[in-house]
C-alpha cells in the first residue's frame, strides 16, 4: 500500500450529517440484493442520511436521498443495501419516536429488551451509558445500596439543575438586527450602564461601543444587538451572566504577556439565571441558565485574540533545547554548615591559645594532668610512644585527664560540637590475640569500658556532674590490636557556669588487663567536617569515602547515629593489592534502618536540580542475600517526607564491594526546611533472619545539572510570546502529573534564529529534541491578553461558555484564555461548548488557552464543520477536547492536551457520561477529521475512539444508526505520551462490514506513541485497519491488537526502552 491512504470518500463523508435512520427493507429489495442469507456478522442494517442543509421546517424532517445506488443493491453487497422507503408506523411505534429500531448484528438481541444485549467486555467498559445492575448491590450499604444510590442521583441532578435540552428548539439570529451592523459613530455603552446591580442590556438593532472603566461590576449583560470593545481596550468588568442574541465583538493584537491583558470578563456569583430569549423559541421561555453562564443562543461571537496570520507564530512548540541553570551557592551559616569560630586564637593569631589538646605521646606524657587513679600506675613507653594503664584490679581504675587548666585559658563554647578521639588496644591476658573482646561477646555495657566527663561546680553553686558514654561492641577492637574510639561532647550554659574543674576519665576496664593509649585528642570540628565554603552545593556528602577525617583521620564526624547505646559509625581500614583503602563500617545493628547517617544542607536543594546518587556497599550476612534504598527524609513545605531516590538490588557477603548508583530531580518533596537526614535502609533483613554489619564507601551525593533555567525554541513559533507570559510544559515521564508551569522572564534571541525563554524559577529539567529527536516535549503559552474567567468561589464550579443550538450562525473565539471554567460534574457546563448547533461553517474556534478548567476543555455535540485548532487545554477536569456521536466534519487540527486529572470518579459522575477516565481526546464519532494534535497526560488514555453501536443524539436519545461501519474522517500525524494507560485506545471500527472494500477501511496515518504506562497503541474490534507510519517507545506495550482481523501495520518504528528513558 506504501503508505498511501485508501479511504477517504469524501463525498459520502460529507452526507454524513445529521440523524442517521435504520429502517428494515422491504422483501423484495432484499431478495433483489441476494441478502436471503444474512450471516450473523453482516447483520441486517440499512441507512438513510440526511444531507447537509436538512433541517427541521415547521417541525417536520425534509427527506434525504439513498446512500447506496442500484448498483451498490444489484451488487449482492448485503451490507450497502439501502431503502427509500418511510419507517412504518408500526416500526415507529415501536420505538416510541420517529426513527426505527435498529436491527442488531445478533439476530437474537433486541437492545431495547429488558435484560441488555450481551457486549464484548471491551465495549462495556468503554461505554458509560451501559449501566450494568449488579453495579448496584444491597450489600453494597446495609442492604440499601439501590435506594441510596437512586437517593444520591436524584440530590446530584437537583444540584446540577440542568435537564434534557433536546425539546428546545433551535435559536436564529434575530430579526431585529441587521445582517451586517455599522458602529460608525455609535454611543458607549456607558449610556445603558445603571447601579452595580442593574443588568446592561444592548437593544436590538443597536450597535453601543464599550467604554467602561477599568473596572466595573454589573448586574448582568445582554447583548441583543451589537457590543463593540476597540482593539486592546483594557477593563475587567465582573458580571453575574452574558447572553449574546446579537453580536459580541473584541480583538486584540499586542504581544501576548500578563501586562497585556486587555479585555478580562469576570463571571460571578452561584445563583440561577433565568434566560428568556428575545424572539419566541420552543420550549425557552425562559430557560434556566444556571450559574455564572456565558450564552451564545442565535447570536454571534467576533473574538479575535490571536488571529491566525503569516507571522503569528503558535500556541505551543516542542522544546529544542534546555538551557540549564546552575546550582546553588548559599552562604554559609557558621557551626552547620562552617566551623564555629569559637576559641580566640581562630581570629587572633596572636592568641597563644590551643585549638585543641592534642597527646600523641612521642615526646613524653604530661603527669602533671594524666593520672592513673586510686591506686593504678600509668607507664610510658618511649619507644612506641604509648602511655600504659597496668595494675588494674577495679572497674573505676584507667586514665585520668585534668581538663581543669584548659578550660580556664580556653573557655568552652556552649552548644558546640566538640570531637573526642582516641586510639587504644586492650590487651587481655585470658584471652588470644585477635580474640573477640569481652565487651563484644557480651554485648552489653557493664562489660565495655566508657568515656566519662566529671564537672565540679563552685561551692553554693550546685552538685557535681558526671556524664559519660560508652565505647560499643560495634567498635572495639579485638584483643591485643589497635582501635580507634570517637564520640562528640557539647556543653550547655549550666555546665559552663561556677566551674571550679573538669575531669574527662576512661575505666570500667576488666581487672587484669593492661590498656594501651597511643593518641588522645579533644577538638572543634575543622574545615574537612563541612562542605567547602565557595562550593557547598556541588558533593553534599562530606568525607563520604572516609580518607578525610578530623581525629587524625579516625572520628566518625559528621556521621552520626540514632541509637548510640548500641553503635557508632567507624572507619576501619583495610589494605587491597598493597593499597590501603579507609571505609565506614556499622555493626551491632538491631534495626534495618540502623546504618551510616548523616546530614546535608537542605539549601542546596533546589527544584529542577539534578543531583547523582552514588557509593559502595558489602554485606556480611552469610544466610541470605539483602537490598537496600537510599533514603533522604525530613520536614518540608508540603510535610515530612520520606524520599527513596535510590534502590540497590540485593547482594550477599559473596558479592564483595558492590557499587549503587542513580540520579534524582529534585521536587517539592525536597523542599526542606531544615538539614534533611540520609540513611541507607535495608529490605530483607528482619529479626529471624538477623541485622548483620554493612560497611560502605565512596557516598557521594554529586550535583549533576541545574534545572532548566532556560528554554530554547523555534523563533518563528514563539512570535506572539511575550515577556511575562505564563506556559505550561507537558509531562516528560510516564506521569502526566509531572507537567510543570512557568512564566517568562527574559527572552533573548539566538544567531540560528531560536529564541531562549528565560523563567522566573528554574523548572526540573525535561526531554527536549536534542536529547530526543521527535520527542521532545512540548511547551505552551498559556496567557491570552482576552480573559474569560469564572469567579473561585471555593467549589468547583466556575463559569461556562455555551453556543447552544445556533444553526448556521458561524462564531469566531480566537485567543481567548478561560480559567476555572466549567462546573464539576454538571451536564453541559463545560469549559467551551458547542451544543447541537448543526452545520454551523465558518466556525472557528482557535488559539485558545484552557486553564484549571472544572470539566473539559471544548466539547463538541451535534455540532458539524466547526474549526478546532491550536487550542490548549491544561490542568482539566474530565475530558479535555469531547466529541459526541453526532459531531461530524470538524476538523482538529494542532491543538494540546495536558495533565487531565481524576477530581471526576464514579461517585460523581454525570449519567451517561465517562468524563472520570479524563482522556486527552475522547472521540465518539468516527466521522471527524483528528491531524496534528498532541495527547499529554491523560488520567487514562491521550486519544480515545468508542464507535458505539447506537447512534446517541442530544440527552442520549437514540437517533439510530450503528457508528461501527461509518467511514471514519483523517486520522494521522497524532502523538500521545505521558498518559496513565493508553496513548491510542481505538475501538471498534466495522466500516468494512458495510463496504466490503479493502480501500475503504480505517486508516490511521503516522501516529507516535512514547512513554505511556501502558500500551502506545491499543486496537479492539478494528477490522481490516490500516496503520501507516509511527514510532512507539518506552510503552509498556509497543501496539496490542485484540480481537481485529486484516490488520495492516506499515513503516513503524517501535522501540522498547531507550537510554534516554533509562
Amino acid at each position: 500500500k506504501g503508505g498511501k491512504k485508501k479511504g477517504g470518500k469524501k463525498g459520502q463523508k460529507d452526507e454524513l450529517i445529521g440523524e442517521a435512520i435504520n429502517v428494515i427493507a422491504p422483501e423484495d429489495v432484499v431478495a433483489k440484493a441476494g441478502c436471503d442469507d444474512i450471516d450473523e456478522d453482516d447483520g441486517a442494517r440499512f441507512r438513510r442520511i440526511l444531507k447537509k442543509g436538512d433541517q427541521e421546517q415547521g417541525g417536520k424532517k425534509a427527506k434525504g436521498s439513498s446512500k447506496a445506488n442500484k448498483e451498490d443493491v444489484s451488487s449482492g453487497s448485503c451490507d450497502s443495501c439501502t431503502t427509500t422507503e418511510e419507517p412504518t408506523q408500526e416500526q415507529i411505534d415501536l420505538t416510541g419516536d420517529d426513527v426505527a429500531v435498529e436491527a442488531s448484528d445478533d439476530p437474537t438481541c433486541d437492545p431495547y429488551a429488558e435484560v441488555p444485549c450481551e457486549h464484548d467486555e471491551e465495549g462495556l467498559e468503554d461505554d458509560p451509558t451501559f449501566v450494568d445492575p449488579t453495579l448496584i448491590s444491597p450489600e453494597d450499604d446495609g442492604g440499601g445500596g439501590a435506594e441510596v444510590e437512586a437517593t444520591s442521583r436524584q440530590l446530584m441532578d437537583e444540584r446540577r439543575l440542568t435537564g434534557n435540552t433536546n425539546q428546545i428548539g433551535t435559536f436564529a439570529p434575530l430579526s431585529c438586527n441587521p445582517v451586517e451592523f455599522d458602529c460608525t459613530g455609535a454611543a458607549g455603552v456607558s449610556t445603558v450602564l445603571g447601579g452595580e446591580s442593574d443588568p446592561v442590556v444592548v437593544p436590538c438593532g443597536t450597535c453601543l461601543v464599550y467604554d467602561l472603566g477599568a473596572e466595573v461590576t454589573i448586574g448582568g449583560l445582554n447583548i441583543i444587538g451589537k457590543l463593540h470593545v476597540p482593539t486592546n481596550y483594557k477593563s475587567t468588568l465582573y458580571t453575574p451572566y452574558v447572553f449574546v442574541q446579537g453580536e459580541l465583538e473584541m480583538s486584540d493584537d499586542q504581544p501576548i504577556s500578563e501586562d497585556n491583558t486587555s479585555m478580562k470578563i469576570v463571571l460571578t456569583g452561584n445563583s440561577d439565571v433565568m434566560f428568556t430569549p428575545h424572539e419566541p423559541v420552543a420550549g425557552a421561555a425562559p430557560l434556566n441558565a444556571g450559574e455564572k453562564p456565558f450564552l451564545v443562543a442565535g447570536g454571534k461571537l467576533n473574538i479575535h485574540g490571536w488571529d491566525k496570520v503569516e507571522g503569528s507564530g503558535k500556541t505551543w512548540t516542542p522544546i529544542l533545547a534546555n538551557a540549564a541553570a546552575d546550582r546553588l551557592y548559599p552562604d554559609t551559616v557558621v557551626g552547620e554548615s562552617a566551623p564555629r569560630i569559637a576559641l580566640p586564637h581562630l581570629t587572633d593569631p596572636s592568641i597563644s591559645c590551643p585549638n585543641k589538646v592534642v597527646h600523641d605521646f612521642e615526646d613524653g606524657v604530661d603527669f602533671s594532668v594524666w593520672k592513673g587513679g586510686d591506686g593504678n600506675v600509668l607507664a610510658y613507653n618511649e619507644t612506641s610512644g604509648t602511655l600504659t594503664a597496668t595494675n588494674l584490679r577495679h572497674h573505676y581504675q584507667g586514665f585520668r585527664l585534668d581538663f581543669t587548666k584548659f578550660v580556664k585559658d580556653c573557655p568552652l563554647t556552649q552548644d558546640a560540637t566538640y570531637l573526642v578521639t582516641i586510639r587504644l588496644k586492650i590487651e587481655d591476658p585470658t584471652l588470644e590475640d585477635g580474640a573477640v573482646s569481652i565487651c563484644e561477646s557480651q554485648n552489653h555495657e557493664d562489660h565495655c569500658p566508657k568515656l566519662g566527663r566529671r564537672i565540679i561546680k563552685a561551692e553554693g553553686a550546685g552538685s557535681l556532674y558526671d556524664s559519660k558514654q560508652y565505647l560499643l561492641p560495634s567498635s572495639i577492637g579485638k584483643n591485643n590490636e589497635w582501635f580507634t574510639f570517637s564520640t562528640t561532647w557539647t556543653w550547655n550554659e549550666n555546665e559552663l557556669t561556677d566551674i571550679v574543674g573538669q575531669v574527662l576519665y576512661l575505666e570500667n576496664f576488666k581487672a587484669g588487663q593492661i590498656i594501651h593509649m597511643d593518641e588522645f585528642q579533644f577538638e572543634l570540628p575543622s574545615a574537612k567536617s563541612y562542605p567547602p565554603v565557595d562550593d557547598p552545593c556541588n558533593e553534599l556528602v562530606v568525607n563520604g569515602n572516609a580518607e578525610n577525617a578530623d581525629g587524625r583521620g579516625w572520628n566518625h564526624y559528621p556521621m552520626w547515629t540514632h541509637r548510640s547505646a548500641s553503635w557508632v559509625p567507624t572507619i576501619l581500614e583495610e589494605t587491597v593489592d598493597g593499597v590501603a583503602n579507609k571505609y565506614w563500617h556499622i555493626g551491632n545493628r538491631f534495626w534495618h534502618g540502623d546504618s551510616l547517617r548523616f546530614h546535608v544542607n537542605h539549601q542546596c536543594f533546589l527544584q529542577g536540580a539534578t543531583y547523582e546518587l552514588s557509593l559502595r556497599a558489602r554485606f556480611t550476612g552469610e544466610t541470605h542475600a539483602s537490598r537496600y534504598w537510599f533514603e533522604i527524609k525530613g520536614s518540608t513545605t508540603v510535610g515530612y517526607r520520606y524520599n527513596k531516590p535510590l534502590y540497590c538490588p540485593a547482594q550477599s557477603a559473596a558479592d564483595g564491594w558492590v557499587t549503587c548508583s542513580g540520579v534524582f530531580v529534585v521536587d517539592e518533596n525536597y523542599s526542606f526546611t531544615s538539614n534533611p537526614e540520609i540513611i541507607f535502609v535495608t529490605y530483607d533483613e528482619n529479626d529471624s533472619t538477623g541485622y548483620v554489619d554493612w560497611d560502605f564507601d565512596d557516598v557521594s551525593i554529586k550535583f549533576q545539572s541545574g534545572p532548566a533555567g532556560g528554554l530554547e525554541i523555534d523563533g518563528t513559533d514563539a512570535a506572539r510570546w511575550g515577556v511575562n507570559a505564563d506556559v505550561h510544559i507537558t509531562s516528560s515521564t510516564l506521569h502526566g502529573d509531572d507537567a510543570q508551569n512557568g512564566r517568562v522572564k527574559a527572552i533573548s534571541m539566538k544567531e540560528n534564529g531560536n529564541v531562549v525563554l528565560e523563567l522566573e524559577n528554574p523548572i526540573t529539567p525535561v526531554i527536549s529534541e536534542e536529547e530526543a529527536p521527535g520527542y521532545g516535549v512540548e511547551i505552551a503559552v498559556t496567557s491570552r491578553n482576552i480573559k474569560i474567567i469564572g469567579e473561585d468561589d471555593g467549589t468547583y464550579n466556575g463559569g461556562y461558555l455555551q453556543v447552544f443550538h445556533s444553526p448556521g450562525v458561524a462564531q469566531v473565539i480566537e485567543g481567548v484564555e478561560f480559567f476555572n471554567m466549567g462546573q464539576s460534574s454538571r451536564k453541559n457546563r463545560f469549559a467551551i461548548q458547542l451544543l447541537y448547533n448543526g452545520n454551523v461553517e465558518g466556525t472557528s474556534i482557535s488559539s485558545n488557552s484552557i486553564r484549571q478548567s472544572n470539566m473539559r476543555c471544548i466539547s463538541v455535540d451535534g455540532t458539524a464543520n466547526a474549526t478546532i485548532a491550536s487550542n490548549v487545554g491544561a490542568g482539566v477536569s474530565g475530558h479535555c477536547f469531547y466529541f459526541d456521536r453526532v459531531s461530524a466534519d470538524n476538523m482538529v487540527v494542532d491543538n494540546l492536551a495536558s495533565n487531565m486529572n481524576n477530581r471526576i470518579g464514579w461517585h460523581n459522575r454525570i449519567d451517561g457520561w465517562d468524563d472520570y477516565d479524563a482522556d486527552g481526546f475522547a472521540i465518539w464519532s468516527p466521522l471527524n477529521h483528528i491531524i496534528g494534535n498532541v495527547a499529554a497526560g491523560g488520567h487514562k488514555r491521550g486519544f480515545r475512539y468508542y464507535c458505539d453501536w447506537r447512534t446517541l443524539g442530544e440527552d442520549l436519545v437514540n437517533v439510530g444508526g450503528n457508528l461501527r461501519r461509518i467511514p471514519m474522517g483523517t486520522f494521522k500525524d497524532n502523538k500521545a505520551h505521558s498518559n496513565f494507560r493508553q496513548g491510542f485506545h481505538l475501538a471498534d471500527f466495522e466500516q468494512f462490514f458495510q463496504f466490503r472494500d479493502p480501500n475503504n477501511v480505517p486508516v490511521f496515518e503516522n501516529l507516535s506513541a512514547y512513554r505511556n504506562r501502558e500500551q502506545g497503541i491499543y486496537a479492539y474490534n478494528c477490522v481490516y485497519c490500516e496503520f501507516i507510519g509511527g514510532f512507539l517507545s518506552d510503552n509498556q506495550k509497543g501496539i496490542e491488537i485484540r480481537r481485529s482481523d486484516g490488520i495492516t501495520v506499515q513503516d513503524f518504528v517501535i522501540q522498547g526502552q531507550t537510554e534516554t528513558f533509562k
